[in-house]
Parts: C-alpha cells; structure tokens; sequence
C-alpha cells in the first residue's frame, strides 16, 4: 500500500494502478491514506467548490436531478417497492400530521456509498476494508460523505440521448446494451465540452432511461421488472473506460441507468466497473437519476455545465441514498 497519502488534485497515471500490489486490479488504495473513507471525494477540496460556484452559478436556476422516490412502480433487481404511511397525529380532525417511509435506498434515484459494493473475489471494499470489518463498525458509512460536505461542486452533462439522435444511432435504454467509450468521447467533443485539469467533476450520462419507464402503463412496467434478467443500456465495463474516467479525475459518476454500467456485463473485455469505482476507488456511482430537465435546461443555456449539490442522508454506516440532488446555472 501506498506508504503516504497524495495530494487530492495530484495527477497519478492510470498505469501506476494498483496503487497497492498485493490488492485486487485496479485499486487505488492509499492514494489519500490508508483509513481514508472518501476516495475519489477528496478531490472536492473548497478552492475547487468555490471555482465551481464562481464559474457555474449565473442565473440561478435549479433543476431537480432526483426521480420520485416512488418510481419505479415496480422495483427491479428484486427489490421491494416503497411503502409511505401519513399517520394523523391526536385525535379526528386536528390538522396535524406525521409520515412514514419505508423503502429499499437501491430503488430509485440513489448514491451507491463505498458500502455497496466491493471486489467481490477478494471480498475486500475501498482501501482495504474486510467484510467483517464492514459488520462490525460503521466503516465508509454513507454520513462520512455528508459529513464532509455532500457531492458538491462542477456537473458536467454528457447527452446521449440527444446525439445518438442527431447521429442516427439506435438507443434502447430497456435493452442490455452497451454504450460505447467511443460514443461517449464523440458526445465531448460535439458538444464542447471540458473536464477541470485540476479535477473534481461530477459526471451524468443521460441514456433516456427515466423517461423511457414513464412511457410505459403499470403492466408494461410490472412485466419489465419481471424479465429473468435486468436488462438495461449502460456504460461500456472496460479496461479503457476505466482508464478514460481516471484520467479525466472525476470526483464522482451518475446516470439515469439503473446500473450506470451496461446490465447484466456483456461483451469482450468485460470488466466490472462497481468493483474498482466503489471498491477500488472510492468513486461514488450514481444511478437512476432523472436527467430529461437537466437535458433540457443544458440545450437552453447552451452549456453542459453546471454546479451541483447533492446532500445524501446522514445514516451512520449507511450504504446507499437518495441524493437529493439539485443543477444550479
């Protein structure tokens, strides 16, 4: 393991992974210290928040990135569907009332936190962390990330849907397909944009999901979450996208997929991205974030820029939440 840790917006290649060698591929253990718990956050350091702020706030106008915790209707991935009480307080007639929420955070719109998922045959999470090591404290709790000031800071939007109309490219974000690296870095450079050479972006990638399901009545939906597979469009899980979100030095990654990458894994080269982003990195995924008015606002105001803040709840040892995410231009 790394003997100290690095600066937070110090560039290290992608060929000096794993940053320790006698763990999984990929890994980027001690990269911030070996009882770090915020991984590729670090980077969100307060001099890049306020560059953020400074550049991107202009207008004031802000879009919800969260999807109705209620939807989908029908969960897929097994999980259970919310269940929300409103429950009057006293007695028949006094205006006064409380609710209760019981939900799966895996639903809808989430953060998965360094908790959720880790190198699955070394059974070992971010830095080094065992499973029992995971059960018995409240170790890479979701509260480490609030506690350190939530996802906050410069969004960049990267637009599929709309340039794989514009190029004639067939999309279907219900079907288990892959959307290519190389589609991605066209999608860049249509649409101008630049990634922060100090680092500590924020990355979504709209595949149309979210209103593709809304699209759909309550038997279509159902029978979607019945498929003997969860079939959904996602980034590539390769060596090279790996190596593409590294250089790029985002502090965190989101789309509207339910997986962010392609579900279930397909393809030549396959490797699994939630392993070495969460596991290795530290790099919180985002999934299932509705992005069709960020999209619009971004054709707007004519930038895929913007500042964002994502303030997820504060459960000690959490594993995962609702962001509670908002794009302000």
């Amino acid at each position: 393991m790394a003997s100290k840790p690095v600066l937070p917006t110090a560039t290290l290649p992608f060929s000096s992974l794993p940053l320790d060698p006698l763990g999984p591929p990929y890994n980027a253990w001690g990269r911030y210290g070996s009882s770090d718990q915020l991984g590729t956050l670090n980077m969100l350091v307060p001099s890049v928040v306020a560059a953020a702020a400074r550049t991107e706030i202009r207008t004031g106008t802000r879009v919800s990135l969260d999807w109705p915790l209620n939807k989908p209707i029908h969960p897929n991935y097994g999980r259970d569907r919310l269940k929300h009480v409103i429950r009057r307080k006293g007695p028949e007639g006094r205006v006064v009332n409380d609710d209760l929420l019981e939900f799966n955070t895996q639903i809808s719109s989430q953060w998965d936190g360094l908790r959720h998922y880790g190198y699955l045959e070394a059974k070992q999470y971010y830095n080094n962390t065992t499973d029992e090591q995971l059960h018995s404290s409240l170790a890479l709790g979701i509260d480490v990330i609030v506690s350190s000031g939530g996802i906050t800071g410069r969004g960049i939007l990267l637009d599929y849907v709309s340039w794989a109309e514009a190029n004639s490219v067939q999309l279907d974000p219900l079907a288990s397909t892959s959307i290519p690296l190389a589609h991605l870095q066209r999608v860049v450079a249509s649409y101008n944009i630049t990634f922060s050479p100090c680092g500590g972006d924020i990355l979504f990638i709209r595949s149309g999901l979210t209103a593709a399901f809304d699209k759909l009545d309550d038997s279509s939906q159902h029978m979607l979450s019945k498929r003997p597979t969860a079939d959904f469009a996602g980034v590539e899980a390769t060596p090279e996208v790996l190596k593409w979100l590294w250089d790029s030095k985002f502090a965190a990654v989101a789309g509207d997929m339910p997986a962010f990458e392609r579900s279930p894994p397909g393809g030549e080269g396959v490797c699994c991205l939630h392993e070495v982003l969460l596991g290795g990195w530290g790099c919180p995924i985002g999934e299932m974030f509705d992005l069709e008015a960020l999209a619009e606002m971004c054709k707007k105001e004519a930038r895929w820029s913007f500042f964002v803040s994502s303030v997820p709840l504060k459960v000690p040892g959490g594993v995962a939440s609702p962001p509670n995410a908002i794009a302000i231009f």
